[in-house]
């Protein structure tokens, strides 16, 4: 019997083929997940792709959807405009037909008013306006700035004569539109009398009341805008102090009431009034009700006696006529603008040699017919 005996090496070849089979299955194993994993990879990418493609068709979409809600937004704003526009249109169609209707009365009112004669004026307007007036330009300027255009019927009766140095007794009442009457002719002659702070006081505007005097002083210095003359006030109740002052320092045209006015008169040194040219009583009824009888007297009589005087009151009373025959040195021209109260005067009145002339006997007063053409012919103040 034969025995076979193993050899090692035979041993050794078949641990080594053991071995390899098991890395020839590891290397398959191996290769096979090797094959696998890239179809994963690629399975992957391939799915991102298709979700970023989505999100960016969804992206488009919505960027579509936006433009086109704009586009729709728009056109209906465009078209709520041109509605607009054409309600617009028709709004400014109607208002411009009613501002022609509307311009076209004032024409009409105006051209009525153009048509009647000064001397046929109804109510307490008159048909002539300022720019008719020989006036500066500085005093033009300042009254068109204040907005006037046409004149009241006591400023187009008074203003004229005033002008032409006259002296004037006016009858009109309160609201008539008489402190431009007065004050239109001071200024003038301020100006043409060339007035500067160190030649003192030129023209004194007496008022009956504070608030009157303040009112008179704010239309002063309106019409005292373009011109290079001062203007003050002096009153009770305010300081006295400053008051003085600003007279020392020279006051061109001052407005006071009658105790002010008195006190410094007598009180106030360097207080220049010897050039006096104008003094103006503003509601001497008022005044004369508020018993300043014996202030007037004193102040007249302190006052030069070379001036021009102007009057003016609502009613002629005799302690009014009283103070008219003390404050005028010359015939006055007397001017009435209320008809009711020219009718009553009338009666007392007796003819004069012209035939626009008449005399008033108790007052010995001018008045004037200014129906008449030499109402017209009236001239500047020589400097």
């Amino acid at each position: 019997m034969v025995v076979l005996e193993k050899s090692p090496n035979s041993k050794i070849e078949n641990g080594e083929g053991s071995n390899s089979k098991k890395k020839r299955k590891r290397n398959k194993n191996k290769k096979n997940s090797g094959e696998e994993e890239p179809d994963l990879v690629a399975q992957e990418v391939a799915e991102i792709n298709d979700s970023e493609k989505e999100e960016e068709v969804t992206a488009v979409k919505e960027k579509k959807r936006k433009r086109k809600k704009k586009e729709t937004k728009a056109s209906e704003e465009e078209k709520e405009n041109t509605e607009t526009d054409d309600n617009n249109e028709d709004e400014e169609g109607e208002e411009g037909m009613h501002m022609e209707e509307k311009a076209e009365k004032e024409t009409e009112t105006k051209t009525k008013k153009k048509v009647k004669k000064s001397g046929g004026d109804s109510g307490i307007m008159s048909s002539d306006s300022f720019i008719s007036l020989p006036l500066s330009e500085p005093t033009k300027k300042a009254i068109l700035d204040m907005g006037f255009q046409y004149m009241t019927q006591i400023q187009s009766r008074s203003i004229p004569p005033l002008l032409e140095g006259k002296d004037v007794l006016g009858a009109a009442r309160t609201g008539s539109g008489k402190t431009l009457a007065f004050l239109i002719p001071a200024v003038e002659l301020l100006y043409h009398a060339c007035f500067a702070p160190r030649n003192g006081t030129g023209v004194v505007v007496i008022c009956p009341t504070r608030e009157l005097a303040i009112q008179t002083h704010t239309v002063a210095k309106d019409l005292l805008k373009y011109h290079s003359q001062t203007v003050g006030l002096v009153m009770g109740g305010a300081g006295r102090r400053t008051e003085s002052e600003r007279l020392v320092k020279g006051v061109n045209l001052l407005v006071a009431t009658p105790g002010r006015l008195l006190d410094h008169l007598q009180n106030t040194k360097g207080f220049i009034f010897k050039n006096l040219k104008c003094f103006v009583i503003d509601e001497a009824d008022r005044i004369l009700e508020a018993n300043f009888e014996e202030e007037m007297k004193q102040i007249i009589k302190i006052l030069p006696k070379t001036r021009q005087t102007a009057l003016f009151s609502a009613t002629q009373t005799k302690k009014v006529e009283d103070l008219a025959r003390l404050s005028f040195q010359t015939t006055p021209v007397y001017i009435d603008v209320d008809d009711g109260r020219t009718r009553v005067t009338n009666e007392g009145l007796q003819q004069g040699r012209n035939h626009h002339e008449c005399c008033i006997p108790r007052l010995g007063l001018a008045m004037v017919d200014m129906t008449t053409p030499d109402y017209k012919s009236y001239r500047k103040p020589t400097k």
